[in-house]
């Protein structure tokens, strides 16, 4: 009978990018896995926040999905003050020492699976968080469908923040600063501009405003993140099934060189680091 310390435990769930994302991770096998549980830890990261301000969160089925219904993390607004004064959601940002994002131009955008919302009294909805699924960047149809879906609940006055976290040569969003993106957050904001925040290969996710109803409350991406990655010990699923190599990468042409190489040495390190505990 095999018996495994707690140490190796830990390394083969933190896996070889501790603090930002695992490429391998985007293959949509592992992917699906990471975006499921991202929206439960959003879930509890957000949970109390909004309580207290009146707002509750759940999840439904995402926006993405079916159009008849709600997505991925919903925030919804108890019974209490309506907002319906203009606001700014840059300096909402800057109050809290968080940055508000770069101003987006004319964007049309498309993601798939879960959603997180966030409603307010009578369950109106005040804001949708979509976690965007590599499938949902492929068919340009469905791309479409989504994108009149979103445009129809934006005018309703619904926030939408789409968080992007594989690498494609799709692009959701058609604007032109993020046509060199690799990875990156957009907010939807009605009656002003959107925003966005990008981050690249070896980075964190940015912890951004997630905008209410004129205010903001921190969110942090890359921890839901490392939560569902590590619930799933998707490092774990990646090595046991051969697949830390540079064929298994997913759209290995969008790094560079330098950081194909540095990717696979951390893969390297982390299992030299594993066997030192076997």
């Amino acid at each position: 009978m095999v018996q495994r310390s707690q140490q190796y435990i830990q390394i083969y769930k933190r896996g070889p990018f501790p603090g930002t994302l695992d490429p391998w991770a985007e293959a949509g096998r592992y992917f699906h896995q990471i975006h499921a549980g991202m929206i439960g830890a959003l879930l509890h990261q957000l949970q109390d926040s909004l309580l207290a301000r009146g707002y509750h969160a759940g999840r439904e089925t995402s926006l993405q999905v079916l159009e008849s219904t709600q997505p991925d993390l919903f925030i919804q607004r108890s019974q209490g003050r309506a907002h319906t004064h203009p606001w700014d959601y840059s300096a909402a940002a800057q109050e809290l020492l968080l940055e508000p994002g770069e101003a987006l131009s004319g964007l049309e955008v498309q993601p798939e699976l879960d959603a997180l919302f966030i409603k307010q009294s009578g369950g109106t909805l005040v804001t949708l968080v979509e976690i965007i699924s590599p499938s949902n960047k492929v068919r340009l149809d469905e791309i479409e469908r989504y994108q009149i879906r979103r445009g129809g609940l934006m005018t309703q006055g619904v926030n939408i923040v789409e968080i992007d976290l594989t690498r494609s040569v799709k692009r959701l969003v058609s604007d032109v600063a993020l046509q060199g993106a690799q990875y990156h957050i957009t907010v939807h904001l009605p009656g002003q501009p959107g925003r966005w925040f990008h981050h690249g290969y070896g980075e964190a996710i940015r912890e951004i405003a997630l905008p209410l109803r004129g205010e903001v409350i921190p969110m942090n991406s890359q921890v839901a993140y490392e939560a569902a990655y590590q619930q799933a010990a998707i490092a774990g699923q990646i090595q046991d099934e051969a697949r830390y190599t540079p064929s298994d990468l997913p759209f290995s042409s969008l790094l560079t060189e330098v950081q194909r190489a540095d990717a696979l040495q951390r893969v390297a390190a982390w299992m030299h680091d594993l066997s030192q505990w076997v």
